[in-house]
């Protein structure tokens, strides 16, 4: 009976382990022009299957460059399965007020993954969205559409990048500042994981039941010949 509980836990836990999921709501990490002054973030309200399962902030202001009322996180997984979801609601985005000609701003931003089966999915949406001269964005978009001021700044929205290790990264809107008049950098808003575990070390090869051991083949056995050699088994 124990046997059979211990191989019941060992084979949750195998399926637990194949998927896995992160999310984060916001992050930043931008160098400044003129100057170079380098301001950022790490991930706020950042949640993975690790754990915590969900996070949460309010009245998040990332370095001055970005602002938001509420920003969320969460992921659930099963056996076998893992979902992440992550979103931002009343974002404004100073840091392209310049180029775009207002302060940008978007009424909720999202980003959602699932993995399961082997199968990963995943997508993002916008809602009210007003980026003034950079453009207009519909609340539901293709994989990473662009836009912006070439050699200045790019937004991409919906970004979906493949893993080489099968996981799939989702980020709702990713700004990049190229080095021209605002600086240079990153701002990601609503970023979600999902995917297959990396690949495992390899088993540890198994020990033998029993130590070594060396027979020697008495000189002049039929083994030898001519009694001169000695047998390892």
């Amino acid at each position: 009976m124990a046997a059979a509980v211990l191989a019941a836990s060992a084979g949750t836990a195998a399926a637990d382990d194949a998927v896995s999921g992160s999310a984060f709501g916001a992050s930043a990490s931008v160098s400044l022009a003129p100057g170079g002054k380098a301001t950022g973030t790490g991930p706020l309200a950042a949640s993975s299957s690790r754990g915590p399962a969900s996070a949460s902030a309010v009245d998040a202001p990332l370095a001055g460059l970005v602002t938001a009322k509420a920003i969320t996180s969460s992921v659930v997984t099963g056996a076998g399965s893992t979902a992440a979801k992550a979103a931002v609601a009343e974002a404004a985005l100073p840091l392209l007020g310049p180029v775009a000609g207002r302060v940008p701003a978007i009424r909720l931003v999202s980003a959602r993954c699932a993995a399961a089966d082997g199968h990963v999915t995943g997508g993002s949406d916008l809602a009210g969205a007003t980026l003034g001269r950079l453009g207009t964005l519909p609340a539901a978009t293709t994989p990473n559409q662009r836009l912006g001021v070439p050699g200045v700044a790019e937004v991409i929205v919906n970004e979906q990048l493949q893993r080489y290790d099968g996981h799939l990264e989702v980020t709702a809107l990713h700004i990049k500042l190229l080095g021209g008049e605002l600086g240079r950098g990153d701002v990601k808003l609503a970023s979600v994981v999902c995917g297959p575990s990396g690949e495992r070390a390899p088993a540890a090869p198994p020990r033998p039941d029993q130590a070594r051991q060396v027979t020697v083949v008495p000189a002049g056995a039929p083994q030898t010949g001519d009694g001169s050699l000695a047998a390892e088994g």
